[in-house]
Protein backbone atom coordinates (compact mmCIF):
# COMPACT_ATOMS: atom_id res chain seq x y z
CA UNK A 1 0.00 0.00 0.00
CA UNK A 2 1.72 3.52 -1.07
CA UNK A 3 2.14 5.55 1.89
CA UNK A 4 0.99 9.39 1.83
CA UNK A 5 3.70 11.38 1.91
CA UNK A 6 3.50 14.83 4.24
CA UNK A 7 3.26 16.96 1.14
CA UNK A 8 0.22 15.28 -0.20
CA UNK A 9 -1.54 16.08 3.25
CA UNK A 10 -0.47 19.81 3.34
CA UNK A 11 -1.48 20.10 -0.43
CA UNK A 12 -5.24 19.18 0.36
CA UNK A 13 -5.45 20.86 3.35
CA UNK A 14 -4.77 23.92 1.25
CA UNK A 15 -8.11 24.54 0.73
CA UNK A 16 -8.89 25.75 3.59
CA UNK A 17 -6.73 29.38 3.22
CA UNK A 18 -8.95 29.96 0.25
CA UNK A 19 -12.36 28.90 2.51
CA UNK A 20 -10.91 31.36 5.16
CA UNK A 21 -10.63 34.38 2.58
CA UNK A 22 -14.05 33.40 1.42
CA UNK A 23 -15.50 33.53 4.45
CA UNK A 24 -14.22 36.56 5.41
CA UNK A 25 -15.36 38.74 2.06
CA UNK A 26 -18.53 37.20 2.44
CA UNK A 27 -18.66 38.53 5.97
CA UNK A 28 -17.44 41.95 4.33
CA UNK A 29 -20.18 41.89 1.86
CA UNK A 30 -22.75 41.97 4.41
CA UNK A 31 -21.01 45.12 5.98
CA UNK A 32 -21.58 46.42 3.10
CA UNK A 33 -25.30 45.64 2.83
CA UNK A 34 -25.75 46.86 6.87
CA UNK A 35 -23.97 50.46 5.42
CA UNK A 36 -27.34 50.32 3.26
CA UNK A 37 -29.13 51.46 6.89
CA UNK A 38 -26.65 53.81 7.97
CA UNK A 39 -28.08 57.80 8.21
CA UNK A 40 -26.46 59.65 10.59
CA UNK A 41 -23.00 61.81 9.73
CA UNK A 42 -20.11 60.26 9.82
CA UNK A 43 -21.33 56.64 9.34
CA UNK A 44 -19.53 56.95 5.88
CA UNK A 45 -16.39 56.73 8.24
CA UNK A 46 -17.36 53.94 10.22
CA UNK A 47 -18.07 51.55 7.68
CA UNK A 48 -15.00 52.29 5.95
CA UNK A 49 -13.09 51.70 8.80
CA UNK A 50 -15.11 48.42 9.30
CA UNK A 51 -14.14 47.41 5.95
CA UNK A 52 -10.15 48.33 6.10
CA UNK A 53 -10.46 46.02 8.94
CA UNK A 54 -12.16 42.76 7.66
CA UNK A 55 -9.94 42.92 4.25
CA UNK A 56 -7.39 43.18 6.48
CA UNK A 57 -7.66 40.33 8.32
CA UNK A 58 -7.72 38.47 5.26
CA UNK A 59 -4.31 38.72 5.49
CA UNK A 60 -4.31 37.93 9.43
CA UNK A 61 -6.19 34.92 8.48
CA UNK A 62 -3.64 32.65 7.37
CA UNK A 63 -1.86 33.04 10.69
CA UNK A 64 -3.99 30.98 13.16
CA UNK A 65 -4.31 27.75 10.18
CA UNK A 66 -2.06 25.39 10.90
CA UNK A 67 -2.01 23.40 7.36
CA UNK A 68 -1.91 19.26 7.94
CA UNK A 69 -2.22 18.86 11.29
CA UNK A 70 -5.29 17.02 13.07
CA UNK A 71 -8.17 18.92 14.03
CA UNK A 72 -8.85 17.87 17.70
CA UNK A 73 -12.35 18.12 19.23
CA UNK A 74 -15.31 18.90 17.13
CA UNK A 75 -15.69 22.32 15.29
CA UNK A 76 -17.59 25.21 17.27
CA UNK A 77 -20.31 27.50 15.97
CA UNK A 78 -19.87 30.45 16.48
CA UNK A 79 -22.61 33.06 15.28
CA UNK A 80 -21.99 35.52 11.98
CA UNK A 81 -20.28 39.47 13.54
CA UNK A 82 -21.96 42.45 11.78
CA UNK A 83 -20.47 45.70 12.23
CA UNK A 84 -21.16 47.27 15.22
CA UNK A 85 -20.85 51.79 15.21
CA UNK A 86 -18.43 53.34 18.04
CA UNK A 87 -18.96 56.17 19.57
CA UNK A 88 -18.13 59.37 18.38
CA UNK A 89 -17.12 60.84 21.79
CA UNK A 90 -15.51 59.55 24.59
CA UNK A 91 -17.73 60.52 27.75
CA UNK A 92 -15.73 63.42 29.63
CA UNK A 93 -16.11 61.77 33.38
CA UNK A 94 -14.10 58.76 34.62
CA UNK A 95 -17.64 57.33 35.75
CA UNK A 96 -19.43 57.98 32.30
CA UNK A 97 -16.56 56.62 30.80
CA UNK A 98 -16.59 53.32 32.75
CA UNK A 99 -20.51 52.98 32.19
CA UNK A 100 -20.50 53.79 28.40
CA UNK A 101 -17.98 50.72 27.95
CA UNK A 102 -20.34 48.20 30.13
CA UNK A 103 -23.16 49.34 28.46
CA UNK A 104 -21.81 49.05 24.63
CA UNK A 105 -20.65 45.52 25.40
CA UNK A 106 -23.55 44.43 27.25
CA UNK A 107 -25.38 45.62 23.63
CA UNK A 108 -22.83 43.92 21.89
CA UNK A 109 -23.57 40.42 23.32
CA UNK A 110 -27.03 40.99 23.44
CA UNK A 111 -27.69 41.90 19.81
CA UNK A 112 -24.83 39.78 18.54
CA UNK A 113 -23.87 37.35 20.25
CA UNK A 114 -27.03 35.98 21.73
CA UNK A 115 -26.35 31.91 21.22
CA UNK A 116 -22.92 32.62 22.87
CA UNK A 117 -23.97 34.13 25.92
CA UNK A 118 -27.06 31.68 26.18
CA UNK A 119 -24.07 28.78 25.97
CA UNK A 120 -22.23 30.64 28.79
CA UNK A 121 -19.01 31.30 25.99
CA UNK A 122 -19.23 35.11 26.61
CA UNK A 123 -20.07 37.24 29.21
CA UNK A 124 -19.78 40.44 30.68
CA UNK A 125 -19.58 41.38 34.07
CA UNK A 126 -19.15 45.28 35.99
CA UNK A 127 -17.39 45.17 39.75
CA UNK A 128 -17.03 48.60 41.57
CA UNK A 129 -12.90 48.62 39.80
CA UNK A 130 -13.59 46.80 36.84
CA UNK A 131 -15.61 45.98 33.53
CA UNK A 132 -14.88 42.36 32.29
CA UNK A 133 -15.61 40.72 29.26
CA UNK A 134 -15.36 36.46 29.82
CA UNK A 135 -14.44 34.71 26.96
CA UNK A 136 -14.01 30.56 27.17
CA UNK A 137 -10.78 29.17 25.97
CA UNK A 138 -13.09 26.97 23.63
CA UNK A 139 -14.24 29.90 21.14
CA UNK A 140 -10.80 31.04 20.60
CA UNK A 141 -8.19 28.52 20.50
CA UNK A 142 -8.33 24.98 20.15
CA UNK A 143 -7.80 21.92 22.34
CA UNK A 144 -4.17 22.42 24.29
CA UNK A 145 -3.16 25.52 21.59
CA UNK A 146 -2.21 28.86 21.94
CA UNK A 147 -3.01 30.31 18.14
CA UNK A 148 -6.02 32.46 17.85
CA UNK A 149 -8.53 30.85 15.17
CA UNK A 150 -10.19 32.79 12.46
CA UNK A 151 -12.80 32.93 14.52
CA UNK A 152 -11.39 34.39 17.51
CA UNK A 153 -9.84 37.15 15.17
CA UNK A 154 -13.42 38.23 13.75
CA UNK A 155 -14.15 38.48 16.87
CA UNK A 156 -11.65 40.56 18.29
CA UNK A 157 -11.52 42.88 15.27
CA UNK A 158 -15.36 43.91 16.86
CA UNK A 159 -13.65 44.27 20.42
CA UNK A 160 -10.78 45.91 19.79
CA UNK A 161 -13.04 48.37 17.69
CA UNK A 162 -15.07 49.61 20.95
CA UNK A 163 -11.98 49.48 23.46
CA UNK A 164 -9.95 52.12 20.74
CA UNK A 165 -12.80 54.23 21.47
CA UNK A 166 -12.27 54.40 25.41
CA UNK A 167 -8.80 54.46 26.28
CA UNK A 168 -8.62 52.49 29.68
CA UNK A 169 -5.88 49.79 31.45
CA UNK A 170 -6.71 46.68 30.33
CA UNK A 171 -5.80 43.28 31.90
CA UNK A 172 -6.16 40.12 29.92
CA UNK A 173 -5.88 37.37 32.24
CA UNK A 174 -5.14 33.59 30.41
CA UNK A 175 -6.98 31.05 33.06
CA UNK A 176 -6.85 27.05 32.46
CA UNK A 177 -8.07 23.83 34.19
CA UNK A 178 -5.94 22.12 36.36
CA UNK A 179 -5.24 18.97 33.85
CA UNK A 180 -1.39 18.83 33.11
CA UNK A 181 -0.09 19.77 29.89
CA UNK A 182 -0.01 17.34 26.83
CA UNK A 183 1.96 18.91 24.52
CA UNK A 184 5.78 18.91 22.71
CA UNK A 185 5.68 22.79 22.90
CA UNK A 186 4.36 23.61 26.50
CA UNK A 187 5.83 22.80 29.41
CA UNK A 188 3.24 23.61 32.72
CA UNK A 189 -0.33 25.37 32.20
CA UNK A 190 1.29 28.47 33.38
CA UNK A 191 3.01 28.70 29.75
CA UNK A 192 -0.13 27.70 28.26
CA UNK A 193 -2.46 30.30 30.05
CA UNK A 194 0.50 33.19 29.88
CA UNK A 195 0.47 32.61 26.22
CA UNK A 196 -3.30 32.67 25.35
CA UNK A 197 -3.79 35.65 27.04
CA UNK A 198 -0.09 37.04 24.85
CA UNK A 199 -2.30 36.01 21.53
CA UNK A 200 -5.18 38.13 22.75
CA UNK A 201 -2.93 40.83 23.70
CA UNK A 202 -1.30 40.94 20.56
CA UNK A 203 -4.69 40.58 18.24
CA UNK A 204 -6.20 43.99 20.25
CA UNK A 205 -3.02 45.50 19.81
CA UNK A 206 -2.48 44.79 15.96
CA UNK A 207 -6.27 45.89 15.32
CA UNK A 208 -5.59 49.43 16.86
CA UNK A 209 -5.54 48.91 21.15
CA UNK A 210 -2.90 51.12 22.86
CA UNK A 211 -0.32 48.92 24.20
CA UNK A 212 1.14 50.89 27.10
CA UNK A 213 -2.42 50.29 28.15
CA UNK A 214 -2.78 46.47 28.10
CA UNK A 215 -1.20 43.69 29.19
CA UNK A 216 -1.18 39.87 29.48
CA UNK A 217 -1.82 37.71 33.01
CA UNK A 218 -1.01 34.26 32.91
CA UNK A 219 -2.63 32.01 35.97
CA UNK A 220 -2.94 28.67 35.09
CA UNK A 221 -5.19 26.85 37.28
CA UNK A 222 -4.88 28.88 40.31
CA UNK A 223 -7.65 31.05 39.50
CA UNK A 224 -10.43 28.90 39.31
CA UNK A 225 -14.20 29.75 38.91
CA UNK A 226 -15.85 26.36 39.81
CA UNK A 227 -13.83 23.61 41.67
CA UNK A 228 -12.08 21.17 38.83
CA UNK A 229 -14.16 18.39 39.76
CA UNK A 230 -15.77 17.32 36.40
CA UNK A 231 -15.59 18.07 32.77
CA UNK A 232 -18.21 20.17 32.50
CA UNK A 233 -16.71 22.59 35.70
CA UNK A 234 -12.90 22.57 33.63
CA UNK A 235 -14.64 23.87 30.51
CA UNK A 236 -15.49 27.21 32.64
CA UNK A 237 -12.33 27.76 34.24
CA UNK A 238 -10.53 27.66 30.61
CA UNK A 239 -11.07 30.88 30.02
CA UNK A 240 -9.43 34.43 28.68
CA UNK A 241 -11.13 37.63 30.39
CA UNK A 242 -10.35 41.19 29.72
CA UNK A 243 -10.59 43.34 32.67
CA UNK A 244 -11.22 47.05 31.97
CA UNK A 245 -10.33 49.27 34.19
CA UNK A 246 -12.54 52.30 35.69
CA UNK A 247 -10.11 54.39 37.50
CA UNK A 248 -7.79 56.64 34.76
CA UNK A 249 -3.67 56.00 34.29
CA UNK A 250 -1.89 56.98 31.32
CA UNK A 251 -0.30 53.74 30.84
CA UNK A 252 -0.34 50.06 32.38
CA UNK A 253 2.46 50.28 33.91
CA UNK A 254 1.74 52.93 36.30
CA UNK A 255 -1.46 51.90 36.97
CA UNK A 256 0.14 48.77 38.37
CA UNK A 257 3.18 49.79 40.35
CA UNK A 258 2.65 53.58 41.11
Amino acid sequence: MKKTSSSDTQGRDRWILSYADFITLLFAFFVALYSLSLKNAGDEVRLKESLDGVFDAVQKSVKPINIGEPVVGEPKEIEVIEATATPDAIPATEEGRSSAIFSILSQLVESQFTGLRATGDIAVSESADWVSLELKSGLLFGQGEYDLTNEAVALLMVVANILKSYPSVILVEGNTDDLPVVSNRLVSNWHLSSLRSASVVDELVYRGVDPKMIAPIGFSSEHPKVRNNNEDARQQNRRVVLRISKRDADNVHDYLFQ
